[in-house]
């Protein structure tokens, strides 16, 4: 019986492996995984703009959220089941994806001409291109919610003094002074970074690099000391929450103050679409000047063992183009993209000029200092709770940094 049925399995399949005259072209469909649930709706509104240009290609986003993401693109793309567009931090993870296989080199795929420097050198990785920040640069700064500092009378800090005093104000005032999250480490980091860089610079954050400045110098242990001093301000039990939450604190109004980025400012208003947000930058400590630090948003590569690597390249190429570029800047951070600017959000104006200041970029983007960041995550609560001295915070923070060889 199974072999009077070969013949007809046989005819079948050849029948239906033909076209259909008529059927409609089947689409492409490419799986992005990103690092943003806040910024879901505004991030399908730029693919639907895609789309829209490129009927025969769809776009399925997973947003994941920030502990999760790591471990779980790992897994997928060891496995070969990573997703068609994979987002990756510039620096070192770029470099490990690429070096590990996971990325297809896009160097004579894309134009990048469109990019900016800054956006050019974060895609670069020994002078190929594997990946392109298309959805935006961030730069970090000091948020304060306009509404509560009107109605009080108060004055953005421009040092660390105006800080200090502002803060008991506000305590006096039974408001919280400052939102800061700590069990990840993620503020904790940023604040450190920003305290550290009023003082280091540009030129003084490359010095570390180069192994000539240590942050246990007399001057960069200020920073440390900054950071022990401020935790009596934060948000009730801050040292248990997670950056997501203190997120949503602040733009519900729960506190005053929060360092924060240009990208946070989607997630805020995401939040709470009335918050009245302004920005500066951070206050300088003595002897330093106000600061920022800027760095690249997640970085978008086409996996290597994808399905579709030519509609995700067009895909990107699209993204490096005005019109993705002028829709990121005006409803979710900074873009990368030379000659945008701001439509119709003065937060982002803001944050480009309390960038013209002392601007430093990201410490984790340079394999030098990268673990830093990791390492102020380890260590901030024993700070905070007066378990570890300021020297032995910047020991820890020292001990992080592998200065390059001259």
């Amino acid at each position: 019986m199974t072999a009077m049925r070969r013949p007809w399995l046989l005819a079948a399949s050849i029948l239906f492996s033909l076209p259909m005259i008529g059927a409609a072209h089947a689409k492409t469909t490419l799986v992005f995984w990103h690092n943003h649930p806040e910024w879901k709706e505004r991030v399908e509104t730029i693919l639907q703009k895609f789309e829209a240009a490129h009927p025969d290609i769809a776009i399925d986003l997973e947003e994941i959220s920030g502990p999760d993401y790591t471990p779980r693109i790992n897994t997928a793309l060891a496995a070969g089941e990573g997703p068609d567009l994979i987002d990756v931090n510039p620096g070192p993870e770029a470099r490990a994806a690429a070096e590990a296989g996971y990325l297809v080199d896009l160097t004579k795929l894309l134009d990048t001409s469109s990019l900016t420097d800054a956006g050019l050198d974060a895609s670069t990785v020994d002078g190929k291109i594997y990946s392109v920040p298309v959805l935006g640069a961030y730069t970090v700064g000091l948020y304060y919610n306009r509404d509560i500092f009107e109605q009080n009378g108060l004055k953005p800090p421009a040092t660390a003094a105006d800080l200090f005093a502002l803060c008991k104000t506000l305590k006096a005032k039974g408001i919280t002074p400052m939102i800061a999250p700590s069990q990840d480490g993620t503020i904790p980091a940023f604040l450190y970074m920003l305290a550290a860089s009023s003082i280091l610079k540009a030129d003084g954050l490359t010095a570390v690099r180069h192994g000539t400045r240590k942050l246990t110098d007399p001057d960069v242990l200020k920073a440390a000391y900054f950071m022990r001093d401020l935790y009596p301000y934060f948000e009730e039990g801050a040292l248990g929450s997670q950056y997501t939450e203190g997120k949503a604190l602040f733009a519900l109004g729960k506190g005053a103050m929060m360092e924060g980025g240009s990208a946070d400012y989607a997630g805020f208003t995401q939040t709470n679409p009335k918050i009245a947000l302004a920005v500066v930058p951070f206050p300088a400590l003595d002897g330093g000047q106000p600061s920022t630090v800027t760095g690249m948003e997640r970085s978008i590569g086409v996996n290597k063992d994808g399905k579709h690597i030519d509609a995700a390249v067009t895909f990107l190429k699209w993204m490096l183009t005005k019109e993705p570029a002028q829709m990121v800047v005006d409803t979710i951070t900074l873009t990368t993209t030379k000659g945008v600017e701001p439509s119709n959000n003065p937060v982002m104006r803001e944050m480009i000029e309390a960038s013209r200041v002392n601007d430093v970029r990201v410490w984790y983007e340079f394999p030098e200092t990268a673990n830093v960041f990791a390492a102020v995550g380890a260590n901030a609560q024993q700070l905070f709770l007066g378990e570890m001295s300021p020297e032995d915070f910047a020991k820890a923070m020292q001990a992080a940094v592998t200065p390059k060889a001259n």
